[in-house]
C-alpha cells in the first residue's frame, strides 16, 4: 500500500472570480491502509456542478464552504481497489463525495447518505460510496442518477408540475440539469422550448432530447423569439441561468403560470458578482404567477423513489442524457469546472483520470 500515491487537490485560498490552479495546492501522499468494514477506491471519474464554485467562497450557504487546506469537496465514480468489507467486493464500481483526488478510504452506506454528503459536507473524515445501480453506465451515477438528475425530476415534476398541452420553457437547456428537465415536461404531456447556446447544443437538444423547439440564445432575441414560439405565454419557466435570461422568460409567463428558480450560473457563483437582478418582477404580480426557488435536499426522503424512476426511463430507452468527457489528471480539475462558466459543456461536465 505504501507504494501507492494519492494526489489530491487542496483549496488554498478562496478564489477571485473565477477560480484558478493557484488557488490550490497540489499534494501527494501515502495511499492509507483501509480499516474494518471499509475499501479503498480508485477515483477514475470526477463530475462537476455550477453549485462547486460557490462552496469556494466563504459565506452562508445550504451547504458549509470547503476549508481552506482541504480536499476540494465533489461527486466521483471509482474502483474498489481493496476491500475489509463483504457489502462492496474487490471490482465493484462505487459513487460518493471523493473529492478532487485519485484514491479514498471509504465505507459503505445508502443513497441518500452518499448524496446528503456530497451536497451539505465537506470531505473530511471517512465518505460514503454506494455501488452503482446495475444496467446503466458508471458515469450515470453522476449526472441523470445524481443530484443534477434528482433536481430536474423534484424541479419540474413536484414544483413545476406541467400538465398535458402546457408549454414549458427551460433555460440552461443544454446543461445536466436542463436536459433531462425538458424531457420530464415532456413525459408529462407538455410542449417543451429549451434555450441553449450555439448550433451544436441546438441540434441535440431537437434531435437528441425531444424538444420541441430551441432558442439560440447566441443568436436570436429570446424574449421575442419565445414569444413568437408561446405567443399565449408559458405555462413553466424552469431557470438555470439568472439574469437577463431570467427576465426574458418572466416576461413570457401566462396568466397564473409558474417559474422555478434552480440555478443561476450567469452570475459564476462568485462572491464578487454583481447581481442582475430581473427588473420585470411586478409581471409576477399581474399574471397571478408563482415563483418558487428550492433546493434538491428538500426531497431528501424521496431520493430512492425518484431514483427508481429514472433508472426505468432509462433502461426502457426513454431517457436520455449527454457527458462532455474531458481526460486528465486531477490538476484539471480546475479548468474542467470552469467550461461550465464558458457555457463550453454539452451535458455533464466529466474528468476521467489517467492514473500514472
Amino acid at each position: 500500500m505504501t507504494r501507492l500515491v494519492n494526489r489530491q487537490l487542496r483549496l488554498a485560498r478562496r478564489p477571485t472570480w473565477t477560480a484558478t490552479l493557484d488557488d490550490f495546492v497540489l499534494d501527494e501522499v501515502a495511499v492509507p491502509e483501509p480499516g474494518a468494514d471499509q475499501v479503498l477506491v480508485r477515483v477514475d471519474w470526477l463530475a462537476f456542478d455550477p453549485a462547486m464554485r460557490g462552496w469556494m467562497n466563504d459565506g452562508p450557504s445550504y451547504a458549509p464552504p470547503v476549508p481552506l487546506g482541504e480536499v476540494m469537496r465533489g461527486h466521483a465514480v471509482g474502483e474498489v481497489v481493496v476491500s475489509k468489507t463483504d457489502e462492496l467486493p474487490v471490482g465493484a464500481v462505487v459513487t460518493g463525495n471523493f473529492g478532487w483526488q485519485t484514491h479514498v478510504v471509504a465505507q459503505p452506506g445508502s443513497h441518500s447518505a452518499a448524496l446528503l454528503e456530497h451536497i451539505h459536507a465537506a470531505a473530511v473524515g471517512t465518505p460514503v460510496a454506494r455501488p452503482v445501480p446495475e444496467g446503466v453506465p458508471v458515469t450515470a451515477a453522476l449526472g441523470v442518477l445524481g443530484t443534477t438528475g434528482l433536481t430536474a425530476y423534484f424541479g419540474m415534476l413536484q414544483l413545476a408540475s406541467p400538465r398535458p398541452g402546457d408549454v414549458v420553457l427551460v433555460s440552461g437547456a443544454a446543461g445536466a440539469t436542463g436536459s433531462v428537465a425538458g424531457q420530464l415536461a415532456r413525459f408529462a404531456g407538455a410542449r417543451t422550448i429549451g434555450i441553449a447556446g450555439g448550433a451544436e447544443k441546438v441540434h441535440w437538444l431537437s434531435e437528441v432530447g425531444g424538444f420541441d423547439d430551441v432558442i439560440d440564445y447566441k443568436a436570436e432575441d429570446v424574449r421575442a423569439r419565445a414569444h413568437e414560439l408561446a405567443p399565449d405565454g408559458v405555462d413553466v419557466f424552469y431557470d438555470n441561468v439568472g439574469g437577463r435570461i431570467l427576465e426574458a422568460g418572466i416576461a413570457n409567463i401566462a396568466q397564473r403560470g409558474t417559474v422555478v428558480m434552480c440555478g443561476g450560473i450567469s452570475s459564476g457563483y462568485s462572491d464578487e458578482a454583481v447581481a442582475y437582478g430581473p427588473t420585470n418582477l411586478s409581471t409576477i404580480t399581474v399574471r397571478s404567477a408563482d415563483m418558487k426557488g428550492f433546493i434538491v435536499t428538500d426531497f431528501v426522503d424521496r431520493f430512492d423513489e425518484a431514483t427508481r424512476r429514472l433508472v426505468d426511463w432509462i433502461r426502457q430507452g426513454r431517457l436520455v442524457w449527454a457527458e462532455d468527457v474531458h481526460e486528465g489528471g486531477v490538476e484539471d480539475a480546475v479548468d474542467t469546472m470552469n467550461r461550465l462558466f464558458d457555457g463550453k459543456n454539452l451535458g455533464k461536465q466529466l474528468l476521467r483520470l489517467r492514473h500514472k
